[in-house]
């Protein structure tokens, strides 16, 4: 009897052994997710400077966890509540509403998921920067009617906002730039010849481009965020 009992608690021991592995295996498994194969993140598009990940979680919805290793910028376009489960977090970050800010993952990886706690879906833009920047460029100008947001060693990042019917004109200008709209949803603004009509438009234009930016609305401000390449 006590040694059928052993045997018993032998195997249940090994089957606890072999779940806990397979769990472990799993989680692991989903944490290699590279942020670009998670299915929430939309690649909208790419080129050999840029990936834009278009990112849309609906409301009680999670992503898979995921990693980030690529220096990205991230743009947060929607007033929502979320949550998160961590592996690793190089940093804090703040998903409020129109927070903009750089990540360069250079020594440690951020490993999450994020889930969706509103009744609003959840849009965030992540902008993977795959151009090895070059030491001898140095972005440090003003723009017109552009804040300076930050300046790292791939971008440099500013923010537009032009009153109705304003806008400014950068004629060949000397850099990749990647323009995304920061207004929505019945945006009225017109970057080259592209219209942006609501949060989330962009357009890549390669360098030495003639760009102009310019709110043609009436009645309301249009803000846009230039990422000024390097």
């Amino acid at each position: 009897m006590q040694l059928q009992t052993f045997c018993i608690n032998y195997r249940m021991r090994k089957i606890s052994f072999l779940l806990l592995g397979l769990i472990g295996f799993v989680a692991g498994s989903h944490a290699q997710i590279q942020v670009s194969q998670e299915p929430r993140h939309h690649n909208v598009f790419e080129n050999e400077w840029v990936r834009v990940l278009d990112v849309h979680i609906p409301p009680h919805d999670t992503s898979l966890m995921h990693k980030h290793s690529t220096p990205s910028v991230f743009l947060v376009l929607s007033k929502t509540k979320t949550g998160s489960q961590v592996i690793i977090e190089p940093r804090t970050i703040s998903l409020t509403d129109g927070n903009i800010w750089f990540e360069g993952f250079y020594d440690t990886p951020r490993i999450h998921r994020v889930w969706n706690e509103d009744t609003v879906e959840f849009h965030v833009m992540d902008i993977e920067l795959l151009q090895k920047p070059s030491s001898s460029v140095n972005i440090d100008f003003t723009l017109p009617h552009c804040q300076s947001l930050f300046d790292e060693k791939h971008v440099h990042a500013f923010r537009a906002t032009l009153p109705p019917g304003v806008g400014f004109n950068l004629k060949k200008f000397g850099y990749p730039v990647l323009v995304i709209g920061l207004s929505g949803p019945n945006a009225d603004g017109r970057v080259s010849d592209r219209h942006f009509t609501k949060k989330g438009d962009f357009l890549f234009l390669p360098a030495g481009s003639d760009i102009e930016v310019r709110n043609d609305s009436k009645t309301h401000e249009q803000q846009f965020a230039l990422f000024c390449l390097k």
